[in-house]
Protein backbone atom coordinates (compact mmCIF):
# COMPACT_ATOMS: atom_id res chain seq x y z
CA UNK A 1 0.00 0.00 0.00
CA UNK A 2 1.53 3.44 -0.93
CA UNK A 3 2.47 5.72 1.96
CA UNK A 4 0.43 8.87 2.59
CA UNK A 5 2.13 12.03 1.35
CA UNK A 6 2.20 15.01 3.71
CA UNK A 7 3.06 18.63 2.92
CA UNK A 8 4.34 20.72 5.88
CA UNK A 9 4.61 24.54 5.88
CA UNK A 10 6.21 26.56 8.73
CA UNK A 11 8.35 29.68 8.54
CA UNK A 12 10.53 28.58 11.48
CA UNK A 13 13.24 26.17 10.20
CA UNK A 14 13.66 24.46 13.58
CA UNK A 15 9.94 23.79 13.92
CA UNK A 16 9.75 22.61 10.29
CA UNK A 17 12.70 20.29 10.83
CA UNK A 18 11.17 18.87 14.03
CA UNK A 19 7.78 18.30 12.41
CA UNK A 20 9.41 16.64 9.41
CA UNK A 21 11.36 14.20 11.63
CA UNK A 22 8.29 13.33 13.73
CA UNK A 23 6.06 12.72 10.70
CA UNK A 24 8.75 10.75 8.82
CA UNK A 25 9.17 8.49 11.85
CA UNK A 26 5.55 7.39 11.38
CA UNK A 27 6.29 6.17 7.85
CA UNK A 28 4.78 9.06 5.91
CA UNK A 29 6.37 10.63 2.83
CA UNK A 30 7.08 14.28 3.71
CA UNK A 31 7.74 17.52 1.82
CA UNK A 32 8.66 20.58 3.93
CA UNK A 33 8.46 24.26 2.86
CA UNK A 34 9.01 27.59 4.68
CA UNK A 35 6.30 29.77 3.07
CA UNK A 36 2.71 29.64 1.88
CA UNK A 37 3.84 30.47 -1.66
CA UNK A 38 6.15 27.44 -1.70
CA UNK A 39 3.35 25.25 -0.36
CA UNK A 40 1.01 26.37 -3.17
CA UNK A 41 3.69 25.67 -5.79
CA UNK A 42 4.29 22.20 -4.33
CA UNK A 43 0.54 21.45 -4.38
CA UNK A 44 0.40 22.46 -8.05
CA UNK A 45 3.19 20.01 -8.89
CA UNK A 46 2.16 17.00 -6.80
CA UNK A 47 -0.83 15.54 -4.99
CA UNK A 48 -0.80 15.26 -1.18
CA UNK A 49 -3.00 13.49 1.32
CA UNK A 50 -2.51 15.98 4.18
CA UNK A 51 -1.37 19.61 4.55
CA UNK A 52 0.12 20.61 7.94
CA UNK A 53 0.55 24.37 8.17
CA UNK A 54 1.44 27.06 10.65
CA UNK A 55 -1.31 29.63 11.09
CA UNK A 56 0.83 32.78 10.95
CA UNK A 57 3.53 32.98 8.30
CA UNK A 58 5.03 35.92 6.36
CA UNK A 59 3.38 36.47 2.98
CA UNK A 60 0.35 34.23 2.50
CA UNK A 61 -0.88 33.01 5.86
CA UNK A 62 -1.75 29.40 6.68
CA UNK A 63 -5.54 29.74 6.43
CA UNK A 64 -5.38 31.42 3.01
CA UNK A 65 -2.72 28.97 1.82
CA UNK A 66 -5.01 26.10 2.78
CA UNK A 67 -7.95 27.65 0.93
CA UNK A 68 -5.90 28.08 -2.29
CA UNK A 69 -4.45 24.56 -2.13
CA UNK A 70 -7.98 23.15 -1.78
CA UNK A 71 -8.88 24.63 -5.17
CA UNK A 72 -6.24 22.34 -6.70
CA UNK A 73 -6.74 19.37 -4.42
CA UNK A 74 -10.31 19.34 -3.00
CA UNK A 75 -9.81 16.11 -1.03
CA UNK A 76 -6.64 17.16 0.81
CA UNK A 77 -6.82 16.96 4.63
CA UNK A 78 -5.67 20.07 6.51
CA UNK A 79 -4.20 20.33 10.02
CA UNK A 80 -3.45 23.71 11.60
CA UNK A 81 -0.54 24.56 13.94
CA UNK A 82 -1.01 27.69 16.02
CA UNK A 83 0.45 29.43 19.02
CA UNK A 84 -2.96 30.95 19.83
CA UNK A 85 -5.03 28.06 21.11
CA UNK A 86 -8.35 29.75 21.79
CA UNK A 87 -11.89 28.51 21.22
CA UNK A 88 -12.34 31.13 18.51
CA UNK A 89 -9.27 29.76 16.72
CA UNK A 90 -10.64 26.22 16.89
CA UNK A 91 -14.03 27.29 15.55
CA UNK A 92 -12.46 29.29 12.73
CA UNK A 93 -10.22 26.37 11.77
CA UNK A 94 -13.15 23.96 11.63
CA UNK A 95 -15.23 26.42 9.61
CA UNK A 96 -12.40 26.68 7.08
CA UNK A 97 -12.29 22.90 6.67
CA UNK A 98 -9.39 21.96 8.98
CA UNK A 99 -9.80 18.49 10.42
CA UNK A 100 -7.50 19.04 13.42
CA UNK A 101 -5.33 21.68 15.03
CA UNK A 102 -2.41 21.53 17.47
CA UNK A 103 -1.28 24.27 19.82
CA UNK A 104 2.37 25.25 20.03
CA UNK A 105 4.37 24.15 21.85
CA UNK A 106 3.17 20.61 21.27
CA UNK A 107 4.59 17.22 22.13
CA UNK A 108 5.59 14.53 19.65
CA UNK A 109 2.51 12.54 20.67
CA UNK A 110 0.19 15.54 20.17
CA UNK A 111 1.37 15.96 16.57
CA UNK A 112 1.22 12.25 15.79
CA UNK A 113 -2.32 11.97 17.18
CA UNK A 114 -3.53 15.06 15.30
CA UNK A 115 -2.24 13.72 11.98
CA UNK A 116 -3.52 10.17 12.52
CA UNK A 117 -6.96 11.45 13.63
CA UNK A 118 -7.20 13.75 10.61
CA UNK A 119 -6.30 10.97 8.16
CA UNK A 120 -8.67 8.54 9.88
CA UNK A 121 -11.51 11.07 9.67
CA UNK A 122 -10.85 11.43 5.95
CA UNK A 123 -10.82 7.66 5.47
CA UNK A 124 -14.14 7.37 7.29
CA UNK A 125 -15.58 10.28 5.31
CA UNK A 126 -14.59 8.65 2.04
CA UNK A 127 -15.98 5.29 3.09
CA UNK A 128 -19.22 6.92 4.19
CA UNK A 129 -19.42 8.81 0.90
CA UNK A 130 -18.79 5.59 -1.00
CA UNK A 131 -21.52 3.71 0.88
CA UNK A 132 -23.94 6.62 0.58
CA UNK A 133 -23.28 6.73 -3.15
CA UNK A 134 -24.05 3.03 -3.52
CA UNK A 135 -27.64 3.36 -2.26
CA UNK A 136 -28.99 5.43 -5.18
CA UNK A 137 -26.69 3.56 -7.56
CA UNK A 138 -28.52 0.29 -6.91
CA UNK A 139 -31.74 1.83 -8.25
CA UNK A 140 -29.90 3.51 -11.11
CA UNK A 141 -28.24 0.21 -12.01
CA UNK A 142 -31.61 -1.57 -12.27
CA UNK A 143 -32.82 1.10 -14.68
CA UNK A 144 -29.66 1.01 -16.80
CA UNK A 145 -29.50 -2.77 -17.07
CA UNK A 146 -33.07 -2.97 -18.38
CA UNK A 147 -32.45 -0.38 -21.12
CA UNK A 148 -31.16 -1.76 -24.42
CA UNK A 149 -31.72 1.15 -26.83
CA UNK A 150 -28.51 3.21 -27.03
CA UNK A 151 -30.10 6.67 -27.30
CA UNK A 152 -32.49 6.09 -24.41
CA UNK A 153 -29.68 4.60 -22.33
CA UNK A 154 -27.44 7.64 -22.97
CA UNK A 155 -30.17 10.03 -21.82
CA UNK A 156 -30.82 8.01 -18.67
CA UNK A 157 -27.12 7.85 -17.77
CA UNK A 158 -26.62 11.59 -18.18
CA UNK A 159 -29.80 12.45 -16.29
CA UNK A 160 -28.83 10.14 -13.40
CA UNK A 161 -25.30 11.60 -13.24
CA UNK A 162 -26.53 15.20 -13.22
CA UNK A 163 -29.20 14.46 -10.60
CA UNK A 164 -26.86 12.61 -8.23
CA UNK A 165 -23.94 15.05 -8.51
CA UNK A 166 -25.89 18.29 -8.84
CA UNK A 167 -24.39 19.13 -12.23
CA UNK A 168 -26.14 21.74 -14.35
CA UNK A 169 -24.45 20.78 -17.61
CA UNK A 170 -23.24 17.52 -19.09
CA UNK A 171 -22.09 15.79 -22.26
CA UNK A 172 -22.08 12.04 -22.81
CA UNK A 173 -19.84 10.92 -25.66
CA UNK A 174 -19.80 7.43 -27.17
CA UNK A 175 -17.34 5.66 -29.42
CA UNK A 176 -18.46 4.71 -32.92
CA UNK A 177 -17.56 1.40 -34.53
CA UNK A 178 -14.84 3.26 -36.46
CA UNK A 179 -13.27 4.32 -33.14
CA UNK A 180 -14.24 8.02 -33.21
CA UNK A 181 -16.18 9.79 -30.45
CA UNK A 182 -19.53 11.43 -31.05
CA UNK A 183 -21.94 13.32 -28.80
CA UNK A 184 -24.56 10.81 -27.66
CA UNK A 185 -26.57 13.30 -25.64
CA UNK A 186 -26.09 16.54 -23.71
CA UNK A 187 -27.80 18.87 -21.28
CA UNK A 188 -27.01 22.53 -20.72
CA UNK A 189 -24.81 22.54 -23.83
CA UNK A 190 -26.54 23.61 -27.03
CA UNK A 191 -24.69 21.16 -29.26
CA UNK A 192 -26.90 21.83 -32.29
CA UNK A 193 -26.25 25.58 -32.17
CA UNK A 194 -22.57 25.32 -31.25
CA UNK A 195 -19.87 26.15 -33.78
CA UNK A 196 -18.39 23.07 -35.51
CA UNK A 197 -14.90 24.02 -34.29
CA UNK A 198 -16.19 24.10 -30.69
CA UNK A 199 -17.69 20.60 -31.01
CA UNK A 200 -14.48 19.41 -32.64
CA UNK A 201 -12.45 20.88 -29.78
CA UNK A 202 -14.68 19.23 -27.16
CA UNK A 203 -14.39 15.82 -28.84
CA UNK A 204 -10.64 16.21 -29.37
CA UNK A 205 -10.08 17.13 -25.70
CA UNK A 206 -12.27 14.25 -24.52
CA UNK A 207 -10.40 11.83 -26.79
CA UNK A 208 -7.06 12.98 -25.36
CA UNK A 209 -8.29 12.58 -21.78
CA UNK A 210 -9.87 9.23 -22.63
CA UNK A 211 -6.53 7.85 -23.78
CA UNK A 212 -5.20 8.34 -20.24
CA UNK A 213 -8.22 6.46 -18.82
CA UNK A 214 -8.17 8.62 -15.68
CA UNK A 215 -10.82 10.70 -13.99
CA UNK A 216 -10.22 14.46 -14.02
CA UNK A 217 -11.62 16.96 -11.49
CA UNK A 218 -11.01 20.71 -11.81
CA UNK A 219 -12.80 22.97 -9.35
CA UNK A 220 -11.55 26.14 -11.12
CA UNK A 221 -9.89 26.79 -14.45
CA UNK A 222 -7.01 28.48 -12.61
CA UNK A 223 -6.01 25.20 -10.99
CA UNK A 224 -6.56 23.01 -14.05
CA UNK A 225 -4.07 21.74 -16.58
CA UNK A 226 -3.89 23.69 -19.84
CA UNK A 227 -6.25 21.60 -22.02
CA UNK A 228 -8.87 21.33 -19.25
CA UNK A 229 -8.58 25.05 -18.50
CA UNK A 230 -9.11 25.84 -22.19
CA UNK A 231 -12.11 23.48 -22.26
CA UNK A 232 -13.61 25.28 -19.24
CA UNK A 233 -12.96 28.69 -20.77
CA UNK A 234 -14.52 27.82 -24.14
CA UNK A 235 -17.58 26.18 -22.62
CA UNK A 236 -17.89 28.81 -19.86
CA UNK A 237 -18.06 26.43 -16.93
CA UNK A 238 -16.99 26.94 -13.33
CA UNK A 239 -16.27 23.40 -12.14
CA UNK A 240 -15.40 20.38 -14.32
CA UNK A 241 -15.47 16.58 -13.97
CA UNK A 242 -14.42 14.07 -16.62
CA UNK A 243 -14.74 10.30 -16.34
CA UNK A 244 -14.03 7.58 -18.90
CA UNK A 245 -16.54 4.80 -19.57
CA UNK A 246 -14.50 1.59 -19.48
CA UNK A 247 -15.90 -1.89 -20.13
CA UNK A 248 -13.36 -4.69 -19.65
CA UNK A 249 -10.67 -1.96 -19.71
CA UNK A 250 -11.80 -0.85 -23.18
CA UNK A 251 -13.08 2.75 -23.55
CA UNK A 252 -16.66 2.87 -24.84
CA UNK A 253 -17.22 6.57 -24.18
CA UNK A 254 -16.71 9.49 -21.81
CA UNK A 255 -18.82 11.65 -19.52
CA UNK A 256 -18.26 15.36 -18.81
CA UNK A 257 -20.17 17.08 -15.99
CA UNK A 258 -19.99 20.75 -15.12
CA UNK A 259 -21.36 23.43 -12.82
CA UNK A 260 -21.82 26.92 -14.24
CA UNK A 261 -22.83 28.95 -11.19
CA UNK A 262 -20.11 31.19 -9.83
CA UNK A 263 -18.32 29.50 -6.94
CA UNK A 264 -20.12 26.16 -7.48
CA UNK A 265 -17.97 23.14 -6.63
CA UNK A 266 -18.29 19.39 -6.74
CA UNK A 267 -18.34 17.64 -3.34
CA UNK A 268 -15.29 15.61 -2.23
CA UNK A 269 -17.09 12.26 -2.62
CA UNK A 270 -18.46 13.02 -6.09
CA UNK A 271 -15.41 11.56 -7.83
CA UNK A 272 -16.01 8.09 -6.44
CA UNK A 273 -19.74 8.21 -7.10
CA UNK A 274 -19.14 9.24 -10.71
CA UNK A 275 -16.53 6.50 -11.14
CA UNK A 276 -18.99 3.81 -10.00
CA UNK A 277 -21.80 5.25 -12.11
CA UNK A 278 -19.60 5.35 -15.22
CA UNK A 279 -18.52 1.75 -14.60
CA UNK A 280 -22.17 0.67 -14.53
CA UNK A 281 -22.96 2.78 -17.58
CA UNK A 282 -20.07 1.29 -19.58
CA UNK A 283 -21.33 -2.24 -18.92
CA UNK A 284 -24.87 -1.18 -19.81
CA UNK A 285 -23.69 0.31 -23.13
CA UNK A 286 -21.71 -2.83 -23.89
CA UNK A 287 -24.78 -4.96 -23.14
CA UNK A 288 -26.93 -2.72 -25.33
CA UNK A 289 -24.44 -3.09 -28.18
CA UNK A 290 -24.36 -6.87 -27.80
CA UNK A 291 -28.16 -6.98 -27.65
CA UNK A 292 -28.38 -4.93 -30.85
CA UNK A 293 -25.92 -7.27 -32.60
CA UNK A 294 -27.83 -10.34 -31.45
CA UNK A 295 -31.14 -8.78 -32.47
CA UNK A 296 -29.76 -7.91 -35.90
CA UNK A 297 -28.31 -11.41 -36.37
CA UNK A 298 -31.59 -12.96 -35.21
CA UNK A 299 -33.55 -10.83 -37.64
CA UNK A 300 -31.29 -11.90 -40.50
CA UNK A 301 -31.64 -15.55 -39.50
CA UNK A 302 -35.40 -15.13 -39.20
CA UNK A 303 -35.59 -13.69 -42.69
CA UNK A 304 -33.51 -16.57 -44.06
CA UNK A 305 -35.67 -19.07 -42.18
CA UNK A 306 -38.85 -17.47 -43.55
CA UNK A 307 -37.44 -17.66 -47.07
CA UNK A 308 -36.50 -21.31 -46.54
CA UNK A 309 -39.93 -22.17 -45.15
CA UNK A 310 -41.68 -20.37 -47.99
CA UNK A 311 -39.54 -22.16 -50.55
CA UNK A 312 -40.24 -25.54 -48.94
CA UNK A 313 -43.97 -24.84 -48.89
CA UNK A 314 -44.08 -23.74 -52.53
CA UNK A 315 -41.84 -26.58 -53.72
CA UNK A 316 -43.82 -29.21 -51.81
CA UNK A 317 -47.17 -28.00 -53.11
CA UNK A 318 -45.84 -27.77 -56.67
CA UNK A 319 -44.54 -31.36 -56.47
CA UNK A 320 -47.76 -32.85 -55.14
CA UNK A 321 -49.87 -32.37 -58.26
CA UNK A 322 -47.47 -33.93 -60.82
CA UNK A 323 -46.73 -36.73 -58.32
CA UNK A 324 -50.42 -37.53 -57.96
CA UNK A 325 -50.83 -37.61 -61.77
CA UNK A 326 -47.72 -39.79 -62.16
CA UNK A 327 -48.81 -42.27 -59.50
CA UNK A 328 -52.34 -42.45 -60.87
CA UNK A 329 -51.17 -43.31 -64.38
CA UNK A 330 -48.61 -45.84 -63.09
CA UNK A 331 -51.30 -47.62 -61.07
CA UNK A 332 -53.63 -47.69 -64.11
CA UNK A 333 -50.87 -49.08 -66.32
CA UNK A 334 -49.99 -51.73 -63.74
CA UNK A 335 -53.61 -52.91 -63.72
CA UNK A 336 -53.93 -53.02 -67.52
CA UNK A 337 -50.56 -54.53 -68.47
CA UNK A 338 -50.09 -58.27 -68.03
CA UNK A 339 -46.38 -58.48 -68.86
CA UNK A 340 -44.71 -59.38 -65.53
CA UNK A 341 -41.42 -57.65 -66.36
CA UNK A 342 -43.16 -54.39 -67.21
CA UNK A 343 -45.33 -54.73 -64.08
CA UNK A 344 -42.17 -55.14 -61.97
CA UNK A 345 -40.67 -52.01 -63.47
CA UNK A 346 -43.88 -50.08 -62.90
CA UNK A 347 -43.77 -51.18 -59.24
CA UNK A 348 -40.26 -49.71 -58.99
CA UNK A 349 -41.57 -46.43 -60.40
CA UNK A 350 -44.53 -46.48 -58.01
CA UNK A 351 -42.32 -47.31 -55.00
CA UNK A 352 -39.99 -44.39 -55.70
CA UNK A 353 -42.94 -42.08 -56.35
CA UNK A 354 -44.33 -43.07 -52.95
CA UNK A 355 -40.95 -42.37 -51.39
CA UNK A 356 -40.91 -38.93 -53.01
CA UNK A 357 -44.43 -38.25 -51.77
CA UNK A 358 -43.29 -39.19 -48.28
CA UNK A 359 -40.53 -36.58 -48.48
CA UNK A 360 -43.00 -33.97 -49.69
CA UNK A 361 -45.40 -34.81 -46.85
CA UNK A 362 -42.54 -34.58 -44.33
CA UNK A 363 -41.58 -31.13 -45.60
CA UNK A 364 -45.17 -29.94 -45.32
CA UNK A 365 -45.56 -31.43 -41.82
CA UNK A 366 -42.42 -29.58 -40.70
CA UNK A 367 -43.68 -26.39 -42.29
CA UNK A 368 -47.00 -26.68 -40.43
CA UNK A 369 -45.19 -27.22 -37.12
CA UNK A 370 -42.89 -24.24 -37.60
CA UNK A 371 -45.67 -21.86 -38.62
CA UNK A 372 -48.13 -23.03 -35.97
CA UNK A 373 -50.59 -24.25 -38.61
CA UNK A 374 -50.68 -27.72 -37.02
CA UNK A 375 -53.89 -27.24 -35.01
CA UNK A 376 -54.94 -29.74 -32.36
CA UNK A 377 -58.10 -31.81 -32.82
CA UNK A 378 -58.61 -33.45 -29.44
CA UNK A 379 -60.50 -36.72 -29.15
CA UNK A 380 -60.31 -39.82 -26.93
CA UNK A 381 -58.29 -42.57 -28.59
CA UNK A 382 -56.76 -45.96 -27.84
CA UNK A 383 -53.06 -46.21 -28.48
CA UNK A 384 -53.47 -49.83 -29.65
CA UNK A 385 -55.59 -48.67 -32.59
CA UNK A 386 -53.01 -46.09 -33.60
CA UNK A 387 -50.20 -48.67 -33.38
CA UNK A 388 -52.17 -51.01 -35.68
CA UNK A 389 -52.75 -48.22 -38.20
CA UNK A 390 -49.06 -47.27 -38.18
CA UNK A 391 -47.99 -50.88 -38.69
CA UNK A 392 -50.47 -51.32 -41.55
CA UNK A 393 -48.95 -48.30 -43.30
CA UNK A 394 -45.42 -49.68 -42.90
CA UNK A 395 -46.14 -53.33 -43.66
CA UNK A 396 -44.27 -53.25 -46.99
CA UNK A 397 -41.09 -51.91 -45.29
CA UNK A 398 -41.25 -54.66 -42.66
CA UNK A 399 -41.73 -57.32 -45.33
CA UNK A 400 -38.88 -55.99 -47.48
CA UNK A 401 -36.35 -56.23 -44.62
CA UNK A 402 -37.65 -59.45 -43.04
CA UNK A 403 -37.97 -57.78 -39.66
CA UNK A 404 -39.85 -59.17 -36.65
CA UNK A 405 -42.18 -56.67 -34.98
CA UNK A 406 -43.32 -57.09 -31.37
CA UNK A 407 -46.17 -55.03 -29.93
CA UNK A 408 -47.01 -55.07 -26.23
CA UNK A 409 -49.94 -52.99 -24.95
CA UNK A 410 -51.77 -53.92 -21.68
CA UNK A 411 -55.47 -54.80 -21.99
CA UNK A 412 -56.55 -52.37 -19.27
CA UNK A 413 -54.70 -49.37 -20.68
CA UNK A 414 -56.58 -46.10 -20.26
CA UNK A 415 -57.57 -44.09 -23.32
CA UNK A 416 -55.84 -40.78 -23.83
CA UNK A 417 -57.44 -37.51 -24.87
CA UNK A 418 -55.15 -36.15 -27.55
CA UNK A 419 -54.93 -35.54 -31.30
CA UNK A 420 -55.07 -39.03 -32.88
CA UNK A 421 -53.64 -37.97 -36.25
CA UNK A 422 -50.61 -36.32 -34.69
CA UNK A 423 -49.92 -39.32 -32.45
CA UNK A 424 -50.31 -41.61 -35.48
CA UNK A 425 -47.82 -39.51 -37.42
CA UNK A 426 -45.42 -39.68 -34.46
CA UNK A 427 -45.72 -43.46 -34.29
CA UNK A 428 -45.25 -43.81 -38.05
CA UNK A 429 -42.08 -41.71 -38.01
CA UNK A 430 -40.58 -43.51 -35.01
CA UNK A 431 -41.40 -47.00 -36.31
CA UNK A 432 -40.19 -46.13 -39.81
CA UNK A 433 -36.95 -44.80 -38.31
CA UNK A 434 -36.50 -48.00 -36.29
CA UNK A 435 -37.08 -50.20 -39.35
CA UNK A 436 -34.72 -48.10 -41.45
CA UNK A 437 -31.76 -48.45 -39.07
CA UNK A 438 -32.34 -52.09 -38.09
CA UNK A 439 -30.40 -54.67 -40.13
CA UNK A 440 -32.05 -57.41 -42.21
CA UNK A 441 -33.77 -59.96 -39.97
CA UNK A 442 -33.61 -57.73 -36.87
CA UNK A 443 -36.36 -56.85 -34.45
CA UNK A 444 -38.48 -53.76 -33.78
CA UNK A 445 -40.84 -53.37 -30.83
CA UNK A 446 -43.63 -51.03 -29.74
CA UNK A 447 -44.73 -50.88 -26.10
CA UNK A 448 -47.18 -48.77 -24.11
CA UNK A 449 -47.76 -48.37 -20.37
CA UNK A 450 -49.04 -45.90 -17.77
CA UNK A 451 -46.60 -44.03 -15.52
CA UNK A 452 -48.38 -41.95 -12.89
CA UNK A 453 -50.38 -39.33 -14.85
CA UNK A 454 -49.04 -39.99 -18.33
CA UNK A 455 -49.13 -42.60 -21.07
CA UNK A 456 -45.69 -43.70 -22.24
CA UNK A 457 -45.12 -45.28 -25.63
CA UNK A 458 -41.72 -46.64 -26.60
CA UNK A 459 -40.41 -47.81 -29.96
CA UNK A 460 -37.27 -49.92 -29.75
CA UNK A 461 -35.03 -51.68 -32.24
CA UNK A 462 -31.94 -53.87 -32.50
CA UNK A 463 -30.25 -51.45 -34.87
CA UNK A 464 -26.97 -49.55 -34.90
CA UNK A 465 -27.60 -47.37 -31.80
CA UNK A 466 -26.77 -43.72 -31.18
CA UNK A 467 -23.89 -42.04 -29.30
CA UNK A 468 -24.90 -40.16 -26.12
CA UNK A 469 -23.70 -36.81 -27.49
CA UNK A 470 -26.17 -37.17 -30.39
CA UNK A 471 -29.25 -37.79 -28.21
CA UNK A 472 -30.39 -34.15 -28.27
CA UNK A 473 -29.25 -33.22 -31.76
CA UNK A 474 -31.07 -36.02 -33.58
CA UNK A 475 -34.38 -34.21 -32.98
CA UNK A 476 -33.21 -31.11 -34.88
CA UNK A 477 -34.67 -30.54 -38.37
CA UNK A 478 -32.50 -31.98 -41.16
CA UNK A 479 -29.93 -33.29 -38.66
CA UNK A 480 -28.26 -36.54 -39.66
CA UNK A 481 -25.89 -38.47 -37.43
CA UNK A 482 -23.53 -39.63 -40.19
CA UNK A 483 -23.85 -38.76 -43.89
CA UNK A 484 -22.72 -42.27 -44.82
CA UNK A 485 -25.60 -43.78 -42.85
CA UNK A 486 -28.04 -41.37 -44.47
CA UNK A 487 -26.91 -42.40 -47.93
CA UNK A 488 -27.24 -46.06 -46.98
CA UNK A 489 -30.65 -45.77 -45.30
CA UNK A 490 -32.09 -42.81 -47.23
CA UNK A 491 -33.99 -39.87 -45.69
CA UNK A 492 -33.48 -36.14 -45.16
CA UNK A 493 -33.46 -35.99 -41.36
CA UNK A 494 -37.02 -34.80 -40.68
CA UNK A 495 -38.76 -37.85 -39.20
CA UNK A 496 -37.57 -37.47 -35.60
CA UNK A 497 -37.95 -33.70 -35.70
CA UNK A 498 -41.57 -34.07 -36.85
CA UNK A 499 -42.20 -36.69 -34.16
CA UNK A 500 -40.85 -34.33 -31.49
CA UNK A 501 -42.91 -31.43 -32.83
CA UNK A 502 -46.11 -33.46 -32.90
CA UNK A 503 -45.60 -34.82 -29.37
CA UNK A 504 -44.87 -31.38 -27.94
CA UNK A 505 -47.88 -29.98 -29.80
CA UNK A 506 -49.93 -32.56 -27.87
CA UNK A 507 -48.41 -31.29 -24.57
CA UNK A 508 -46.14 -34.32 -24.33
CA UNK A 509 -42.40 -34.99 -24.30
CA UNK A 510 -40.02 -37.29 -26.13
CA UNK A 511 -36.52 -38.66 -25.54
CA UNK A 512 -34.17 -41.45 -26.59
CA UNK A 513 -32.21 -44.12 -24.72
CA UNK A 514 -29.45 -45.65 -26.80
CA UNK A 515 -25.84 -46.80 -27.00
CA UNK A 516 -23.78 -47.57 -30.12
CA UNK A 517 -24.29 -51.18 -31.20
CA UNK A 518 -27.06 -51.74 -28.61
CA UNK A 519 -30.07 -50.53 -30.55
CA UNK A 520 -32.29 -47.59 -29.61
CA UNK A 521 -35.45 -46.92 -27.62
CA UNK A 522 -37.47 -43.80 -28.42
CA UNK A 523 -40.02 -42.91 -25.74
CA UNK A 524 -42.78 -40.34 -25.83
CA UNK A 525 -45.17 -39.48 -23.00
CA UNK A 526 -48.66 -37.96 -23.26
CA UNK A 527 -50.81 -36.57 -20.43
CA UNK A 528 -53.71 -38.91 -19.68
CA UNK A 529 -57.31 -37.98 -20.47
CA UNK A 530 -60.52 -39.47 -19.11
CA UNK A 531 -62.61 -41.79 -21.27
CA UNK A 532 -64.83 -44.60 -19.98
CA UNK A 533 -64.64 -46.71 -23.14
CA UNK A 534 -62.80 -50.04 -22.67
CA UNK A 535 -59.49 -50.60 -24.39
CA UNK A 536 -59.10 -53.69 -26.58
CA UNK A 537 -56.23 -55.95 -25.53
CA UNK A 538 -53.23 -56.21 -27.86
CA UNK A 539 -50.80 -57.70 -25.35
CA UNK A 540 -47.98 -59.94 -26.46
CA UNK A 541 -48.42 -59.56 -30.20
CA UNK A 542 -45.60 -61.17 -32.13
CA UNK A 543 -45.54 -61.19 -35.89
CA UNK A 544 -42.99 -61.17 -38.67
CA UNK A 545 -42.78 -60.07 -42.26
CA UNK A 546 -44.97 -62.98 -43.29
CA UNK A 547 -48.06 -61.81 -41.38
CA UNK A 548 -47.59 -58.01 -41.41
CA UNK A 549 -49.48 -57.09 -44.62
CA UNK A 550 -52.83 -57.71 -42.99
CA UNK A 551 -51.80 -55.79 -39.87
CA UNK A 552 -50.87 -57.13 -36.44
CA UNK A 553 -53.41 -59.48 -34.90
CA UNK A 554 -54.26 -59.92 -31.23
Amino acid sequence: MPREKILIADDEPDVLNLCTRIVCSEGYEVTGVLTGEEAIEAAQRERYDLFLTDMIMPGIRGLETSRIIRTYQPDIVCVLMTGHGTMDTAIQALQLGFSEFVVKPFSTLDLKLAISRALEKERLRRENARLSALIPLFEINKTLMTTVEEGQLARRVLRAACDELGATRGILMLRRTDGRLFVGTSTGFDVEQAQPETISFVLHTAEALLQERQQVLAQTSAGAEARVAEFMRRTQIESFMFSPLLAMDAPVGALVLAKSERGARFAPGDSELLSVLCGQAAIAFQNASLFEQIQRAYQELQELDDMKSEFISIAAHELRTPLAILMGHVELLAEEIEDTQIKARLQIVLRNALRLRGLVDALLDMRHLQTGEAQLEIAPCHISDLIRDAMDDLASMVEAKGIQVLVNVPADLEPVRTDPQKVLLTLSNLIQNAIKFTPQGGRVGVEASVHEDELRVSVWDTGIGIHAEEHERIFLPFYQVEPSLTREHEGIGLGLSIAKGMVERCKGRIWVESEPGQGSRFIFALPLGIDPDPVPAVTGILFSSEDVPGGPSS
